[in-house]
């Protein structure tokens, strides 16, 4: 039986692509809270659902009388692909036979750390950026500006986790439906562990501050992030950078977000030869995120 002579390039791409895939399946992303992901294909935008307005019921008119016959208005959101992201370090040969790379190597595992990062700033991009409706997707739809809680010079308190309950409920995205995801940075994070009512026992029936872990509150979780250019190098400069003073903390309903995947994730590794036959190891994903609903999605603003 002949051998072909790129056998082994093909296994070890191969090889390589799981192995970049396995280790992200292992490194849960911000983007997994999403409520609904789904996966496309092609280049363009995508019709992700057709969102129904409210019905109400009416007493009838009198007995064999007309039926109350009733409009119902209909929405469709879209979701759109960011371009395509890469990333192809280079390891020289030299360093090859001096230490040599397997492919379970951290240099993998940075790949992967660089694919997830890139899905982590689209589920971002998303949440702080503009939707898309209409019968085309090419109505704008920009965050709601009164759905933001104003920073009033503060950091994170209670009167504004009280403020942002509040709004959801008159918006009716009520807390005991479904738990909505408050995400933190390390000083809010801290802000939050020096609520007298969050640490205090008679008020939270665990204890957060025993094994340092963040419990819910309020019917509210919470998840830290640290929102610098390396962790969101695309989403910092739009939506979280104000010359380090107001901190934007995105609270949202799971089923608010919906996160799509055109490309997970690809790679491959090759000898290149117009390098000196260095090893490149090449990654690519491509995808983005889009609000569902316009009041399930929040802003707490703090300082």
């Amino acid at each position: 039986m002949a051998i072909t002579e790129d056998w082994a390039v093909k296994h070890a791409n191969v090889e390589y692509s799981n192995n970049v895939t396995a280790t992200l399946r292992a490194m849960p992303g911000l983007h997994k809270l999403a409520g609904s992901t789904a996966s496309y294909s092609g280049n363009s935008k995508a019709k992700i659902e057709n969102r129904f307005g409210r019905l109400r019921m009416r007493e009838k008119s009198a007995r064999n009388g007309d039926t109350n016959n009733t409009d119902i208005s209909s929405l469709t959101r879209w979701i759109k692909p960011r371009r395509m992201g890469t990333v192809a370090p280079l390891v020289d040969i030299e360093d090859q036979v001096q230490t040599e790379v397997e492919l379970g190597s951290p240099l993998v595992k940075e790949v992967a750390e660089a694919a997830m990062v890139y899905h982590d700033d689209s589920f971002v991009m998303g949440l702080f950026g503009n939707a898309y409706e209409g019968d085309g997707g090419d109505t704008i739809v920009p965050f709601k500006s009164a759905n933001v809680v104003a920073h009033g010079g503060t950091g994170l308190t209670l009167d504004k986790l009280l403020a942002v309950r509040e709004l959801a409920g008159l918006n009716n995205a009520r807390t005991g439906r479904e738990a909505p995801i408050l995400l933190l940075t390390p000083k809010d994070e801290t802000d939050l562990l020096q609520i007298a009512e969050y640490k205090n026992a008679d008020f939270n029936e665990s204890r957060p501050l025993v094994d340092g872990e963040i419990k819910p509150f309020m019917g509210m979780r919470f998840f830290s992030i640290n929102p610098d250019e390396e962790s969101f190098p695309d989403s910092w400069e739009n939506f979280f950078a104000d010359s380090g003073v107001t901190r934007r903390l995105p609270m949202f309903y799971p089923r608010g977000m919906h996160f799509g995947s055109w490309i997970p994730f690809i790679g491959s590794n090759d000898a290149r030869p117009d390098k000196d036959m260095a090893e490149q190891y090449w990654g690519a994903a491509k995808s983005a995120a889009v609000r569902t609903d316009e009041d399930l999605v929040y802003i707490v603003e703090t300082r």
